[in-house]
């Protein structure tokens, strides 16, 4: 396996320094190969990275390793690397690093620190005119006689082997070495090696202070030094360290005693000198940190959360008023303004000092605050506390709203507004959740609330009934208990005429106060009630819609949730729940004799179930009026896969579906109640009359009676719903009441002059479905009407003509069912023959036996 070669093709016999005393001698037969090998070398972009973590103590032994290794010490890649360790360099992105400049050690500086004896050094170096290197002292002669570290070899890259290429590692990904970063490394070393050595021995009366005498120099010296010591410079640089770092530990002791003096008596000058030292040291933090802390506004306020309870009050327009939260938040407010106008004077605005301060604010004396009034208020009641949140975020925003608009210098409205929603964040979880669970248990109170009202009702209707047919029981068993015994008799018979005791009329009183309830099963008061509560909390957690990132998304599905709660009560358990009993009780409603006239054109339990669809067409409205006005400015309403857009479909099928269901119920009883009417009503002598001059034109009363109860219910119904349930309602109430009059009509026997009466009571019911306006079931009754002329023919072969016409019905009736009808006729017994014989061309002696 071949080994890596660190010495490329160097000559044989060269005497190569690795450690200062030591040389080794390459014989040519240690480097001879195989001809038929190649030599293998690390490449030298991982070469550099190892380079990176050698000490700079090590450096120039490397560089004498081999002429490649030179090479590679030499790039700007390795210095650039210390140069950002340092603080003095920085990537540019035209890469243009030879007119890039470089910075001062530490950025917080606003001058930076000439070093003594500036005329020792070459003033013609291009680099002079950089503050950091400029003037360096003479090279320092280290310990152990290690001579310069950095003059180890020729200082330009350009004639490093002559001879050979200028770059022996052609296959260096990075561009050739300018020897920029390398030079400006070693004036910076130069000028700040004899400073940091001096460390070694000396602590206070190290050479740093003895040649800096001005605070403010100090503070950039000592900041330069430890930043220069991370540099691992000599074999004890963890020892230099050391000291370094308790010299600073003690100089910015100092700087702080000196800047808390000043705060204590304001002054204002001497408090920016110090901070501006202590900033240069080493960013200032824990001067910042005194200043925050002495501010009374953390231990000095007599604000107590609990005040609020004392004094709550409503105002106007039923908000509640926090007086003492309101104070409280003015009170910070004003002290963050005046802090904002004291920190603009002492510190400098890049050390971002009053954002530090508002953070500390909001963290010990607004978060406390607010949790403490927030607990109380949620243990003394729910709704209660919802509100408090509401109130508490607003006065939130307006400290953000002052933070960056009122102060001076104050924060950006984005961080501003971010610190405040980063503190109430932990807030948010528990008042989501509870906000969510209030508007469910409320919805839900509100249903059963209304549900409980109707059983009351109904019970106390039904009682009443009850209590009147017992005073009247015992009035009559009073007085039959004086009579003799002879008179008995005509006690029952007023017994059995008085209306109150009858069981039959007791029994339909009680029916009447369940049908009675029926337009009450569904309350557009709850409703309303319920919409309310629902936007109420909607507008609540509206007012924390500016949250950004996850909680953003948590508050608008909070917002869609609310909604959704809303339609998932109203449309399970109001609405569905009302159709189910209304349409049972539709199912058990039975015509008869004792209501027939009463209710002839005004049917009880279709008249309740038209109103019941009317209240919920009203409840649709009002919840599609709040989908539009508050919903549509959170969601996008025509996104079919929105949750809340798919939940209103569900909602909006559950009451079109509870509709249709009631309605094919209502059209059923209509229908069973108009048959009841004709049944009843229709009399055999109008259609075969004694006399048959006695007859008029004039519809009969059944026929009149029957539309009459049609026309008021269908009525009913417009309003109550759209075009297209209605269209379906009043044809599927024509097809019915079609097939119920087919059968009605095949019930008597028509005589001629009774065909007369039949087609005006045809030319009625024909007349009332054109007023119905749908195409589709017209043709249906004027078939019929055609037919009314079967019973008015005389002529028996002109009957089986009229008969065999089948185009004249346009197919709503064939031969075989005209043919029924004619066999209803007076006269049919004597016409048969001659109507057959017209219709099938059959004569008597076409027939014979075989």
């Amino acid at each position: 396996m071949d080994k890596f070669d660190f010495f490329g093709s160097i000559s044989s016999d060269l005497p190569i320094s690795v450690i200062p005393g030591m040389t080794s001698t390459k014989k040519s037969s240690m480097i001879q190969l195989s001809e038929k090998s190649q030599q293998t070398t690390l490449p030298p972009d991982l070469l550099i990275r190892i380079l990176k973590y050698l000490p700079i103590a090590s450096l120039p032994n490397f560089a004498r390793a081999c002429r490649r290794f030179k090479v590679l010490v030499y790039d700007d890649e390795l210095w650039e690397q210390r140069l950002k360790t340092l603080g003095v360099w920085k990537d540019y992105e035209n890469g243009d690093i030879m007119n890039a400049p470089v910075e001062p050690l530490y950025v917080n500086a606003k001058h930076t620190v000439k070093g003594k004896d500036n005329n020792k050094f070459n003033q013609d170096s291009k680099f002079s005119e950089f503050d950091p290197f400029a003037s360096p002292p003479s090279s320092p002669t280290t310990p152990n006689n290690t001579g310069n570290l950095l003059d180890f070899a020729i200082t330009t890259a350009n004639s490093l082997i002559p001879g050979l290429p200028l770059d022996s590692f052609s296959q260096k990904s990075r561009a050739a070495s300018t020897g920029f970063a390398r030079s400006s490394f070693k004036n910076i070393f130069l000028e700040l090696l004899p400073y940091y050595l001096d460390f070694r021995h000396r602590r206070k009366d190290s050479r740093l202070f003895k040649e800096y005498n001005d605070p403010s120099d100090q503070s950039k010296m000592l900041a330069r030094l430890l930043s220069f010591g991370k540099l691992n410079i000599t074999l004890d640089s963890e020892q230099i360290n050391n000291a370094l770092e308790t010299t600073i530990e003690y100089f910015e002791n100092s700087a702080l005693h000196h800047f808390e003096l000043a705060y204590n008596v304001q002054n204002i000058s001497e408090m920016q000198k110090w901070a501006t030292i202590l900033l240069n040291l080493n960013g200032g933090s824990a001067c910042i940190q005194v200043f925050i802390q002495k501010n009374s506004i953390f231990f000095d306020h007599l604000y107590d959360p609990m005040d609020n309870f004392t004094c709550l009050t409503i105002s106007n327009i039923g908000e509640l008023n926090y007086m003492q939260m309101t104070e409280f938040f003015n009170y910070v407010e004003e002290e963050m303004n005046k802090q904002a106008s004291l920190i603009s004077q002492i510190f400098p605005q890049d050390a971002d000092v009053f954002y530090t301060f508002v953070e500390r604010v909001v963290e010990d004396v607004i978060i406390e605050y607010i949790t403490i009034l927030l607990e109380e208020s949620c243990r003394r009641d729910i709704s209660l506390y919802l509100k408090t949140v509401v109130a508490t975020h607003q006065r939130c925003i307006h400290v953000a709203k002052v933070l960056w608009k009122d102060a001076k210098p104050g924060l950006t409205k984005i961080r501003a507004e971010d610190l405040i929603y980063q503190m109430f964040e932990p807030f948010m979880d528990k008042y989501l959740k509870e906000e969510l669970n209030y508007v469910k248990t409320r919805s839900e109170d509100e249903i059963e609330k209304w549900n409980q009202k109707l059983i009351n009702k109904s019970m106390e209707a039904q009682q009443d009934i009850l209590n009147n047919a017992n005073r009247e029981i015992y009035k009559l068993q009073s007085s039959s208990s004086n009579i003799s015994r002879n008179k008995r008799n005509s006690a029952s018979s007023i017994t059995s005429s008085n209306p109150t005791l009858n069981l039959t009329d007791l029994q339909s009183a009680l029916s009447n106060a369940k049908l009675d309830k029926m337009q009450q099963m569904l309350s557009l008061e709850t409703a309303l009630q319920m919409v309310h509560v629902n936007k109420d909390s909607l507008r609540r957690v509206s007012s924390f819609t500016g949250y950004p990132d996850k909680m953003g998304y948590r508050i608008k599905e909070t917002l869609e949730s609310i909604f959704i709660t809303l339609l998932q009560t109203l449309g399970p358990l109001h609405i569905k729940p009302a159709f189910n009993t209304a349409i049972k009780r539709l199912g058990d409603f039975k015509s008869d004799k004792s209501d027939s006239e009463s209710t002839s054109s005004d049917l009880a339990p279709l008249v309740g179930f038209f109103e019941l669809v009317h209240i919920a067409d009203l409840i649709q409205q009002m919840v599609q009026v709040y989908y539009d006005e508050e919903m549509n400015k959170f969601i996008d309403k025509t996104d079919f896969l929105n949750n809340c857009n798919k939940e209103k479909k569900v909602f909006e099928k559950i009451l079109d579906e509870s509709v249709a269901a009631g309605l094919n119920k209502g059209i059923q009883v209509l229908i069973d109640h108009v048959e009841f009417i004709l049944a009843t009503e229709q009399k055999p002598e109008e259609f075969k009359p004694a006399n048959d001059d006695s007859f008029d034109l004039q519809p009969t009363k059944a026929c009149i009676d029957a539309v009459e109860c049609l026309s008021n219910h269908t009525k009913l119904v417009i309003g109550c719903s759209d075009k297209h349930t209605l269209d379906v309602f009043f044809q599927e109430i024509g097809l019915r009441f079609f097939g119920t009059l087919t059968k009605h009509i095949k019930k008597f026997t028509v005589s001629l002059s009774g065909g007369f009466q039949v087609i005006s009571d045809l030319n009625h019911y024909c007349s009332f479905i054109i007023s119905l306006r749908q195409p589709n079931i017209t043709p249906y009754f004027i078939a019929l009407k055609e037919l009314g002329n079967i019973y008015i023919i005389s002529n028996a072969r002109d009957i089986g003509s009229f008969v065999r016409e089948a185009d004249r019905f346009n197919g709503v009736l064939h031969a075989e069912d005209v043919y029924e009808f004619c066999q209803k006729r007076e006269d049919w017994m004597i016409i048969k023959k001659e109507v057959d014989k017209e219709l099938y061309g059959l004569k008597a002696e076409d027939c014979t036996i075989m």
